[in-house]
């Protein structure tokens, strides 16, 4: 199950950043072009939340099943971090009567999430599309 789980959420980072980078053109182009924020803007944004949100509760099963090493204190803050900017900024986007205000808080919040993202898989990895074996697994504390 361990294992499983591992390789799902280590794949799925790729999708993620897919996701985001996707969700940035979208995005950076609704918001040069002044379109309204709808459409492939709010599909590329729920996407990329939907992505981040699937890794993320992979990540906590991962976790909880008890996969664990000190590397992750610094991944799993940076994490957090991500989803709750990315989560609160398109809330606040889709709240906006201003079409380009919208795409221009959702565009920071991809970025800024992208960036969280990266710093996240740099504190465990040596780049952020390396690739590394299981991570050594201890039994957690009960």
């Amino acid at each position: 199950m361990q294992t499983m789980l591992f390789h799902a959420h280590s794949g799925l980072r790729y999708l993620v950043l897919l996701a985001g980078v996707i969700a940035s053109v979208v995005l950076l182009l609704g918001y040069l072009k002044r379109r309204p924020y709808k459409g492939a803007s709010r599909i590329a944004s729920s996407a990329f939340m939907g992505l981040l949100h699937l890794q993320f509760v992979l990540g906590i099963l991962l976790v909880i099943t008890g996969i664990w090493y000190s590397a992750l204190i610094g991944h799993m803050f940076m994490m957090f971090l991500a989803v709750g900017l990315f989560t609160t900024m398109a809330g606040y986007a889709k709240r906006q009567t201003d079409d380009h205000k919208a795409h221009g808080v959702a565009l920071a919040g991809v970025v800024l999430t992208l960036a969280l993202i990266a710093g996240g898989i740099l504190s465990i990895r040596s780049g952020l599309f390396a690739s590394s074996g299981h991570p050594s697994v201890r039994s957690a504390p009960r």
